[in-house]
């Protein structure tokens, strides 16, 4: 008897840089050989993209923009689907939650997963609606923190038997490093005697950039910190106005978006997250296990990574004052920044591993498989 693997496709609207686009990443590596993953992109392949299609894994870029005004590329989707045939669609991010699910209920496919990775406090409205709408034809939605599960049950009133909470993840190999701190420092254009902070975000109001300028310039203590900014977005032009306004220009690198990480984290002193609101980011996850102190705002799913005092340091959003103390207690404390960084490390070494996510996922998929079949 020739044995089939479930198939099981990935839909994403374009798999830029972020959190959930590494999730898609690291099941397509990671999947065991029981399931055939499938990655479709509904509108462009972006660079996480390239690496899936440059390991060789089934990618399909369909170059579309579905929306209230689009809606006939729901049926192009659909298509797709009916020709692959899968068994499981797995969605991620707002697009494909919506359209591509939309899409998936038309196509008959057997078993629909979603994905909510953020707190969305700005959904509007006719979107969750529309969420609400396609609950009965899901057969879960992963959540990626308890906080984000709550909030999501509430706002699309969810039945809450569907949604599951399973922890965004690291792969930890991203961890490695090909040059030496004060090489990769040199490459930055940054001082190597000198204290070194790093954020590393999308470039939008969400992650909250202006703050922790805000708290460069207003704090003395941070007058010898430098900062790296790692990413990219559409506040890139913006945020570069707001350094310079600040008399910041000389501490302050933007780097844009980079794969480097492993290197990037290890040339640098303390990490920093000002986000406004949340999921689980896994730039602070990926930063802790680094052996990095993490200061970041007590958002969503971010005290169930950081416990204040303990694995790092919390503060309220939008706070530069606190934020700027807290990071000043760091800069100013050896003592503290190594306790600090070696109970982080150790904590989410445990808990974040990419093996215990795809691990869940895939008992998941196979309970969904069971109950399908009876």
């Amino acid at each position: 008897m020739t044995f089939r693997p479930t198939r099981v496709v990935y839909l994403v609207h374009a798999l830029q840089v972020g959190g959930a686009e590494e999730m898609v990443l690291n099941l397509v590596r990671h999947l065991p050989e029981r399931f055939e993953p499938m990655v479709c992109c509904i509108h462009e392949l972006g660079p996480i993209g390239e690496e899936i299609r440059a390991q060789g894994a089934p990618i399909t870029v369909l170059g579309l923009n579905p929306g209230l005004r689009r809606l006939w590329d729901v049926a192009r989707i659909q298509r797709f689907l009916r020709d692959t045939q899968p068994q499981i669609v797995h969605t991620f991010l707002l697009t494909a939650s919506l359209y591509g699910r939309l899409a998936a209920v038309l196509a008959r496919v057997p078993i629909l997963v979603g994905t909510e990775v953020n707190i969305y406090e700005r959904k509007r409205a006719h979107h969750a609606l529309v969420e609400r709408l396609l609950m009965p034809a899901t057969a879960r939605v992963v959540a990626s923190a308890e906080s984000v599960r709550r909030f999501y049950i509430d706002q699309v009133h969810a039945d809450p038997s569907k949604v599951d909470v399973i922890y965004n993840a690291v792969d930890w190999a991203q961890l490695q490093t090909s040059k030496g701190r004060d090489e990769m420092r040199v490459s930055l254009g940054v001082p190597r005697d000198r204290p070194l902070a790093g954020v590393i975000a999308r470039l939008t109001e969400q992650k909250g950039h202006v703050h922790l300028f805000d708290a460069l310039a207003r704090t003395p203590q941070l007058a010898g910190l430098d900062l790296i900014v790692v990413g990219d977005g559409e506040l890139r032009d913006s945020l570069r106005q707001r350094v310079e306004a600040l008399g910041l220009s000389s501490h302050v690198k933007f780097v844009g978006a980079r794969r480097d990480l492993g290197d990037l984290l290890h040339a640098m002193d303390v990490f920093v997250l000002p986000s406004l609101w949340e999921g689980l980011p896994l730039s602070l996850v990926l930063a802790m296990g680094a052996g990095l102190p993490v200061v970041a705002t007590t958002v969503a799913g971010v005290p169930e990574v950081v416990e204040n005092e303990r694995t790092g340091l919390l503060v309220p959003p939008a706070d530069p004052m606190a934020l700027g103390r807290a990071l000043g207690r760091i800069v100013t404390d050896p003592r503290l920044a190594r306790r600090l960084a070696d109970n982080g490390r150790a904590v989410v070494l445990a808990k974040f591993g990419v093996d215990g996510y795809v691990s869940a996922v895939t008992r998941l998929y196979d309970r969904l498989l069971v109950e399908h079949a009876a």
